[in-house]
């Protein structure tokens, strides 16, 4: 291992152009769960349990339509957890690189935390793929807007029963508002064109190095992603303590820790700090 990181340190330093791919693991270190793990979820939440609500089904906009207040407390314990916590120090560690080390950075992350922007990193510097809690948009799409929500609360949150009321409304038709989440078979997500646009102009340039964060292969949108480029001839460093999440992206090097850890000892190697 430590040959290894000293390799991908090595691959940083004379890195120009970075995408950084994160994913769930990413925000592990931060108290942020991932919901994976349905009986550890059950026992968070036992009223789900009770109504055999798994983490999928209420991340689902069917959960909005049939199980509204169910749906909404799921996601106002997120917003509560993802306040009560802190994106931790590896995320300033790539804001930092982003802005003193490399020639341009982009991140591409699918948690929907919304701690990358929360840490300082430029807005026009992060595709948050999967949306974020802290935006909302109308649930019956009555048009494609969307906007900053970071109330805290936001519902009132009954957490014996796991149900939410006072909802947050739509600002055009008083309708009830959702997350602005791409969530489980969810054909209503409005997008975020802007991000868009610039993760689309930052890949239109060219990488030199991916750095893949956190997957957990059950979500694989930045494993392909990484598989695709490594493909084309760009290195890949991927950064998970779990060795079989390498198993799609094929990474180059590989460094078998946790986010946090991996960030730093990177930045010491790579940059003396």
């Amino acid at each position: 291992m430590p040959e290894v990181i000293e390799q991908a340190a090595d691959l940083l330093r004379n890195a120009k152009r970075v995408l950084f791919l994160t994913s769930a693991g990413m925000s592990a270190d931060s108290n942020i769960p991932t919901f994976r793990d349905k009986d550890g979820y059950w026992n968070n939440f036992p009223p789900f349990r009770e109504k055999n609500l798994e983490a999928q089904d209420l991340a689902n906009p069917w959960a909005f339509r049939n199980e509204l207040a169910h749906a909404w407390a799921f996601y106002e314990w997120r917003r509560q957890n993802a306040h009560e916590n802190t994106p931790h120090g590896g995320y300033d560690i790539i804001n930092c690189w982003v802005q003193n080390h490399l020639e341009d950075g982009f991140i591409h992350t699918t948690n929907t935390d919304g701690y990358h922007l929360r840490s300082g990193c430029r807005p026009d510097r992060v595709l948050e793929v999967h949306g974020s809690m802290w935006r909302l948009q109308c649930l019956d799409v009555c048009s494609q807007q969307f906007w900053d929500e970071e109330t805290v609360p936001l519902c009132n949150l009954d957490r014996v029963t796991m149900k939410a009321s006072n909802l947050p409304t739509c600002p055009q038709c008083r309708g009830v508002a959702r997350p602005h989440i791409l969530m489980f078979g969810d054909m209503e997500y409005v997008g975020h064109p802007e991000q868009e646009k610039n993760f689309r102009n930052f890949m239109q340039q060219g990488t030199d190095l991916v750095i893949l964060t956190g997957s957990s292969g059950a979500v694989p949108t930045n494993d392909y992603i990484a598989l695709q480029l490594k493909n084309r001839g760009t290195e890949v460093i991927n950064i998970n303590p779990d060795p079989s999440t390498n198993e799609i992206a094929q990474a180059n090097f590989f460094l078998p820790l946790k986010s946090k850890e991996a960030f730093i000892q990177l930045d010491e190697i790579a940059f003396g700090a």
